[in-house]
């Protein structure tokens, strides 16, 4: 009996384990978001940065009670270690305009919380996934899939709206 009870459960187990997507399929996801909007902790630096399509919002912001000002310098892939000037955004709508700019087209986002983003001191997912969902809902239409990531690679993949 108890055998027979330790299968169904490993068996059980093992069909939720199948039903998650795939790494495939979580790349697929990924690729498809205009703007990656990644939360981690950014060691040394008080500012989040903007390279390529991906928004790096340092998780002291996030910890933060109201993430503004918000401290975003822009740059460029090929020559990240060159400084740039820094962009101060003050509001949620400010920050929509500033991702509208560098994405005009933007529709799809994708939410990554970074392992790192746990070694700031008072991070917790919930109330970072909850902020960010309430400033990207504003944006009408759409969708946010929310990521997480380990070792540099985007581990589970789950659609907010």
């Amino acid at each position: 009996m108890k055998k027979l009870a330790l299968m169904a459960l490993v068996s059980f187990s093992l069909a939720f384990m199948a039903c998650g997507p795939s790494k495939l399929e979580i790349q697929e996801a990924s690729s498809q978001s205009d703007i990656m909007f990644e939360v981690r902790q950014v060691l040394n630096d008080s500012i989040s940065l903007f390279v390529g399509n991906v928004f790096y919002l340092n998780s002291k912001q996030a910890v933060a009670d109201n993430m503004y000002p918000l401290l975003v310098s822009t740059r460029d892939p090929s020559e990240l270690e060159k400084p740039t000037a820094t962009d101060i955004i003050n509001s949620d709508e400010d920050l929509l305009n500033y991702l509208r700019r560098k994405s005009p087209d933007m529709v799809n986002i994708g939410l990554v919380i970074g392992e790192t983003a746990y070694n700031e001191i008072g991070f917790e997912e919930a109330d970072a996934v909850a902020k960010l969902t309430a400033i990207f809902k504003k944006m009408e239409g759409g969708s946010l899939v929310l990521f997480h990531e380990k070792g540099g690679e985007l581990t589970d993949m789950k659609k907010l709206y």
